[in-house]
């Protein structure tokens, strides 16, 4: 990408190969026993000279040494050598903010996230305002219809990240509304529910891959304001 133009891409679904070396979006090659995969660009940010992406590693991969090319307009970089660890690792590093208040948005950044649709929430809405007026409900009953009628279909979503919030007895399954990329890392936003109370709360990235429960990450702990 032009290291002079701000790009932010935040589609969280890989793209299609078709055509991408003819876009200004470069792609990845990796090598490995004389075999190559191409993968997609998840999202990327030009930083000054410099441009941050992240990728989705492919599945068939296995467990050793591999070999990355960036390939922009056909063009090879040098090969970078890595090595490839099978087991899926999950890791919230921060908070964007730093601190989450009830009912505003908030950005975990972190390692590990899977590629995954965000939830389109007008069909439910348009449910809970046929069965419950939601329009005239309050910022926090609206949150928390919401969040109960989006957990009754979450159970089948196959793939996803899942933010668990902890304070006390109580627990907040919490979803993605939006999500990009950060220098420190990924990003997703998440809003944050309405009856947090001031002090310490517990955040748990789970996610799930092809409807199993795969990885959870360690807890990480933040202030609610």
């Amino acid at each position: 990408p032009n290291a002079e133009q701000v790009i932010a891409r935040t589609k969280c679904s890989a793209e299609k190969l078709l055509a991408w070396v003819k876009q200004d979006v470069p792609i990845l090659r990796i090598e490995q026993n004389g075999k190559q995969i191409y993968t997609s660009l998840g999202s990327y940010k030009s930083v000054g000279d410099s441009c941050v992406a992240s990728w989705m590693v492919p599945t068939t991969l296995i467990a050793g040494d591999a070999t990355i090319y960036l390939l922009n307009d056909r063009d090879a970089s040098v090969p970078y050598k890595f090595t490839v660890n099978v087991q899926m690792q999950c890791k919230l590093v921060k908070i964007l903010s730093g601190s989450v208040k009830p009912l505003e948005h908030f950005s975990v950044i972190g390692e590990g996230f899977v590629p995954a649709e965000i939830l389109e929430t007008k069909g439910w809405i348009h449910e809970l305002e046929s069965n419950l007026g939601y329009s005239n409900l309050s910022k926090a009953d609206q949150f928390t219809a919401l969040n109960k009628r989006m957990s009754v279909d979450w159970a089948g979503v196959a793939t996803g990240n899942f933010l668990l919030i902890e304070q006390g007895a109580k627990q907040w399954n919490v979803f993605v509304e939006d999500c990009g990329i950060q220098k420190e890392g990924l990003m997703l936003d998440f809003i944050c529910p309405p009856d947090l109370t001031p002090g310490e709360t517990t955040l748990t990235m789970n996610i799930r891959y092809n409807r199993v429960e795969t990885v959870k990450s360690p807890p990480l702990k933040v202030i609610v304001q």
